[in-house]
């Protein structure tokens, strides 16, 4: 009897990260694993355990995905705008739309066990270079930053960003008469351009 060939899938660990990034997005991190990414992909329940040794590296790399998108969205951001002021709006206002339009790959990419109760080292390589793309474009910026306080606008700035993209997510701004609608577009452009003041105070 001959022995049994060992199962190959080309590309299979992209195959797992896009069924995984596409569970993400519907429904969430919270529910999912190696055996579901397994079963949608069409392999056995073994066969992902040779690109991700444990679900944690799954969510990790698929958290990573999401940074990777939000990178090549802000370096495109930036080649289009000509002002740094420009720039760094631009960079903002797209941070706000990703969130919006990834709710759950947000909570994975920032609120999830990856970043509790520290943050995994690479998610905070990733958030660095995020960090490091608005910190450049600050810095060129055409306004005289006090020396000793570049570092505390730019967290006044990215806590209001931030705190708005998370309160948002999670459904905790609601409608009222100020605030008719926490997605509209209008309301973010206006956030955005509260948070660059901060900086230029």
């Amino acid at each position: 009897m001959s022995a049994k060939k060992p199962y190959h899938k080309e590309n299979l660990r992209q195959d797992l990260l896009d069924a995984g990034r596409d569970y993400v997005r519907a429904h969430g991190h919270i529910g999912l694993s190696i055996r579901t990414l397994a079963q949608q992909v069409g392999v056995s329940p073994g066969a992902p355990y040779h690109h991700f040794p444990d679900r944690r590296a799954l969510l990790l790399a698929v958290a990573l995905s999401g940074h990777d998108d939000l990178t090549a969205q802000a370096s495109h951001a930036i080649r289009e705008q000509a002002k740094p002021d420009q720039r760094l709006f631009r960079l903002l206002r797209d941070f706000l739309d990703f969130a919006a339009a990834n709710p759950r790959m947000f909570v994975l990419m920032y609120e999830s066990e990856l970043t509790q109760p520290v943050v995994d080292p690479a998610l905070a390589k990733a958030q660095r270079a995020g960090f490091d793309l608005v910190r450049a474009t600050v810095l060129e910026l055409d306004c005289a930053i006090p020396e000793g306080e570049l570092g505390a606008r730019i967290a006044t700035m990215w806590s209001a960003i931030y705190g708005f993209s998370l309160l948002r997510t999670r459904q905790m701004i609601q409608p009222h008469d100020e605030i008719s609608d926490p997605f509209e577009s209008t309301l973010s452009d206006a956030i955005v351009r509260q948070a660059v003041r901060l900086v230029q105070i």
